[in-house]
């Protein structure tokens, strides 16, 4: 299958039939929106932490040093990790044309993860974080998920060297790699003993690996799926969406030490992040430009759908979260918002808005087709989309504000020697952001409720959804233990 066919996967589903569902896939589905769920809630309260604060001063696991990385393990390993395996089991047999393998230990494997990271979460926010950002797991609990994040990393890789379908659309390419980037981002992550300016390097490569290639492949993986399917169009380019791959795999690990610019690592780790930002930037471009051109004359159709408006507010999210951050990589700009809450204004952008938005596109076009109902309320799920687009943008906006002004101000006061950018003059300024974390606390309830609405959908459709003709894969051919 070329990737310019106007069908991604109609030649494996023409040799399929089945007369059961798709278990793995739909389990897994559920319990990524349940995570997701949590995880913005964990969110929201972080936020609303550093508003204000004193409130919950008495709860120690409230702090805020346990909500962010709480939260941040909820969106990124959590919904993002489970998500992923939903996905693979998805997609991967109806674009190589094989059956998935051991569909119930597949299954198994992924309600484990699930449980296993809900649990480091717990501990993390009664116990504290015991890594590096992002890989803040306790050593019980590290090596299981490694070992759980490997189950799919073999039976997408397994269904691949089985492959029916001639040549490969870019959708496999991205599967395949959010699902071995995953593991081997965790496992460096649990790297113990670095010393030096290891520890630094580590943060940052498990840190901006994880927020930026891992946790957004999966979903950029199906927004070119999900954009055929549900446009009946080929998609514009299948030589710009590889480009568009490569660039993210081959520079994103390299632009890790942006958000640490004119910090301990050697300078010329500066200079190729600095370099290798714009690669993020291309990577995102070419998402956009691909997505935009195959709608391309037919925008009336597209705004009709609720999937590609869901595709489309994500895609979007992304793309300018990701300029945004490519441009952090020039020293210049790093002078102002290095070190800010720009950019946890970011990464607010891409785990609460971008990602979940194009995931969420992906379970409501996947969810109705194996679970033999439509979608149920479309238009609660078009307001939860409203409410998140406008409750996320905001949140983020505020952040990237409040640290596009502390820059200037840090720099102002250098510059003219009013104030030290230390002690009492630290505080000053930090206190002057304190609206528009007031701002991004009160938006980000809003983007709560928004995703609580999509949620409410996905789940419903399993009991209130009219019934429909379900998309089934079991292959023809004689089974290898026949």
């Amino acid at each position: 299958m070329t990737q310019d066919d106007s069908s991604t996967d109609q030649g494996s589903l023409d040799r399929f039939r089945s007369d059961r569902r798709e278990r793995a896939a739909s389990g897994l589905m559920a319990v990524a929106c349940l995570l997701l769920l949590a995880g913005a809630g964990l969110l929201v309260l972080m936020l609303i932490k550093l508003a204000i604060p004193t409130l919950f001063a008495d709860s120690e696991f409230l702090a805020y040093g346990r909500l962010r990385p709480a939260a941040m393990l909820m969106l990124v390993y959590g919904f993002g990790g489970t998500l992923t395996q939903a996905m693979s089991y998805y997609l991967t047999p109806r674009l190589v044309g094989a059956r998935m393998p051991y569909e119930r230990a597949a299954l198994l494997g992924g309600i484990g993860y699930a449980g296993l990271v809900a649990l480091g979460v717990l501990v993390v926010l009664f116990r504290g974080p015991s890594g590096p950002e992002l890989a803040e797991f306790p050593p019980l609990i590290e090596w299981p998920v490694a070992a759980l994040l490997l189950l799919p990393a073999f039976m997408v890789s397994s269904m691949v060297r089985r492959r029916t379908e001639p040549g490969a659309f870019v959708s496999v390419l991205y599967l395949m790699g959010a699902v071995w980037w995953y593991p081997a981002l965790h496992i460096t992550g649990s790297i113990p003993g670095l010393v030096g300016v290891g520890p630094f390097l580590q943060t940052g490569l498990v840190a901006g690996g994880m927020l930026w290639l891992a946790f957004p492949a999966a979903a950029l993986g199906g927004a070119y799926y999900v954009v055929v399917k549900e446009s009946d169009r080929p998609l514009f380019s299948g030589p710009l969406a590889r480009a568009g791959f490569w660039t993210l795999a081959g520079t994103a690990l390299l632009a890790t030490p942006t958000r640490f610019l004119g910090g301990p690592a050697p300078d010329w780790t500066e200079t190729v992040a600095a370099a290798a930002a714009m690669g993020l930037v291309i990577a995102a471009l070419a998402v956009l430009t691909n997505l935009g051109q195959t709608l391309s004359g037919d925008w009336e159709t597209a705004r009709r759908n609720l999937v590609i408006r869901y595709l489309m507010v994500g895609a979007t999210a992304y793309t300018v979260v990701t300029v945004l951050t490519g441009l952090s990589g020039f020293r210049s700009v790093a002078a102002v918002v290095g070190l800010t809450t720009w950019h946890e204004g970011l990464m607010i952008g891409s785990a609460l808005v971008a990602v979940p938005t194009l995931g969420i596109a992906f379970i409501f076009h996947a969810f109705p087709r194996i679970t033999g109902r439509d979608l149920a309320g479309q238009e609660t799920a078009g307001r939860g989309l409203r409410l998140l687009t406008w409750g996320g943008g905001i949140t983020a906006a505020a952040f990237l504000i409040a640290g596009l002004v502390s820059g200037i101000t840090w720099n102002w006061a250098s510059a003219s020697g009013s104030r030290l950018n230390a002690g009492a003059g630290f505080s000053e300024t930090f206190a002057e952001m304190g609206l528009m974390f007031t701002v991004g606390a009160l938006a980000s309830v809003v983007a709560l409720v928004g995703i609580a609405l999509m949620v409410w959908t996905a789940m419903g459709t399993y009991v209130s959804g009219t019934a429909r003709p379900v998309e089934m894969l079991v292959p023809v051919e004689p089974r290898d233990d026949e």
